[in-house]
């Protein structure tokens, strides 16, 4: 059953009117494509604007407002990190997105094939690449997972007898919709739709705030004589100090001064290996000068947006601090809020610009994914005399490896947060080879080789073999090692008292469950 404030025939009206125009543009631009270059970059004939809101849309998800409010909600300000912690990335793409114009490769493989002249590590790539897309595009069909029930207002769906959770048929039928106008408009598609999609992510960055801000007034101010604006001074009373600061205070805190400092830096290092940078990061622009301008626009675009999303979670935070729901699962705040506070129409509005943040991204990885198959182990192993039609026809069938991969990922992971600190170590397998490969005419395939095999090892092979083969480094939950306490002591906020409450309150529920269930298993006895 739904909700009593779930989403209205009108909200679903949005929907589908979306979905009709974003298969529409796959439609007619895939009238325009002949050849290779018109499908996986667009004929490098993209001039500023398209290319602004390509990086925008690529860097934007939907994870990014879901993650940011998620974040926020348990960590105040500082949570803003999750996402601004590229802002002292931005600055150096001045200089990446000429490197991308200038190297004339459809792909980031046929570079490191040239360089290192070697056909298998641009296989290597490949399988990175996919796997990058795969891992990554996941993060934004679990963030439309975890807004999905709130919104929508069924949290499960029978099929055959069987209940499904809603984000069990939602995600693979978006997916499905992004295969359409991706795989028939290519490039080009996807950079008309982020065009569309990028107004739709500012819109959602801002849409919450006002309704938020009314919502403290009605419910801890007085209606009628505090404006709007006196909504930011209510939050500042419900809210502890440290939730206002920028960088973590507290032990508690998850974005603390030390962790911010290394996520920039390995941000940095992988940022020039992500596999759709050499279309979204400059490749497919008309001039160097619509690459570094594109590229720097869309991305500053999205800091700003950030600003959006926190003041979005504070709010959540100070109307929602005893909300059980959100105890239990923070990742659910953006659903909860746009639930609670949109009216009819605008909730629609909300999910489809959250559907557009997910698809901007999704389908230029798909994109670039399919351009790797083809250049990098089709034509290089199997058959490089193909014609161009044959070439597009494969691109469009192999874009769905992204794609699926990507949900099928998201269907067993389905936490956030977790895929999002996994994106952040995944790009450093290619990035010394990359940047070495960039500066130092002495680097040789054999070194680019044991580099990648070596972060490999590091990052991902030993920390998940090691537990299994050496029984003495498993985790034992039952035994506690080292016990760090740390004790603060502050004035009680008015949201503090809420959650702590809220907690009693759930404590107070499971432990009558508890007995209820004691109770039954004894009368059987």
């Amino acid at each position: 059953m739904p909700a009593a404030d779930s989403m209205t025939t009108l909200d679903f009206l949005v929907l589908i009117g979306y979905f009709v125009l974003m298969i529409g543009i796959g439609v007619y631009t895939s009238r325009k494509i002949h050849k290779q270059e018109d499908y996986f970059l667009g004929g490098r004939s993209f001039g500023k604007l398209l290319q602004t809101f390509a990086a925008f849309g690529a860097g934007t998800g939907s994870s990014d407002p879901v993650q940011t409010g998620r974040t926020t909600f348990t960590s105040g300000m500082s949570g803003m990190w999750s996402v601004m912690s590229w802002l002292f990335v931005t600055p150096f793409y001045w200089i990446t997105g000429v490197w991308y114009r200038r190297m004339r490769h459809l792909t980031l493989g046929d570079w490191f094939v040239e360089r290192y002249e070697s056909k298998a590590i641009g296989v290597a790539y490949t399988i990175f690449g996919l796997l990058f897309f795969m891992v990554y595009g996941s993060m934004f069909f679990s963030a439309i997972g975890k807004v999905a029930a709130p919104m929508v207002g069924y949290e499960k769906v029978t099929i055959g007898g069987e209940a499904y959770p809603i984000e069990y048929i939602l995600v693979p039928a978006i997916g499905f919709v992004v295969l359409i106008y991706g795989i028939a408009g290519g490039l080009e598609a996807a950079y008309y739709t982020d065009l569309i999609q990028g107004l739709c992510i500012i819109l959602l960055s801002v849409l919450l705030v006002p309704f938020g801000l009314n919502k403290l007034v009605e419910q801890f101010g007085t209606p009628g004589q505090d404006g709007i604006l006196d909504g930011f001074r209510i939050m500042h009373e419900q809210l502890p100090d440290e939730f206002f600061t920028i960088v973590g205070a507290s032990g508690a805190s998850e974005f603390p001064l030390h962790r911010i400092i290394a996520v920039v830096i390995i941000s940095l290092v992988g940022i020039v290996v992500q596999p759709h940078f050499i279309a979204t990061g400059g490749g497919s622009a008309k001039t160097e000068t619509n690459a570094r301008v594109g590229l720097v626009t869309g991305n500053f675009l999205k800091r700003f947006c950030t600003i959006g999303w926190v003041l979005t979670g504070l709010i959540a935070l100070a109307l929602y601090s005893n909300n059980q729901e959100l105890i239990a699962d923070p990742d659910k705040t953006w659903g909860v809020a746009s639930r609670d506070l949109l009216p009819s129409g605008f909730t629609g509005l909300m999910l489809a610009c959250l559907l557009a943040a997910l698809m901007s991204s999704v389908d230029a990885y798909m994109v670039v994914g399919s351009a790797l198959v083809v250049r990098n182990i089709y034509a290089a192993y199997i058959n490089n005399e193909a014609s161009e039609k044959t070439y597009i026809r494969l691109g469009r069938i192999t874009g769905a490896i992204v794609v699926a991969g990507a949900v099928i990922i998201s269907l067993f992971m389905m936490n956030v947060f977790a895929q999002l600190q996994l994106t952040w170590v995944f790009g450093v397998l290619f990035a010394a080879p990359f940047w070495i490969g960039m500066y130092w005419r002495r680097a040789t395939t054999g070194a680019a080789w044991i580099t990648v095999a070596y972060c490999t090892l590091m990052f991902f092979v030993v920390p998940f073999l090691a537990p299994r083969l050496v029984p003495s480094l498993r985790n034992d939950y039952l035994e506690t090692n080292e016990l760090v306490r740390v004790t603060e002591t502050r004035a009680a906020s008015p949201s503090d008292v809420a959650r702590r409450q809220a907690e009693i309150d759930q404590w107070t529920v499971a432990e009558q469950a508890a007995l209820a269930i004691d109770g039954a298993t004894r009368s059987q006895e």
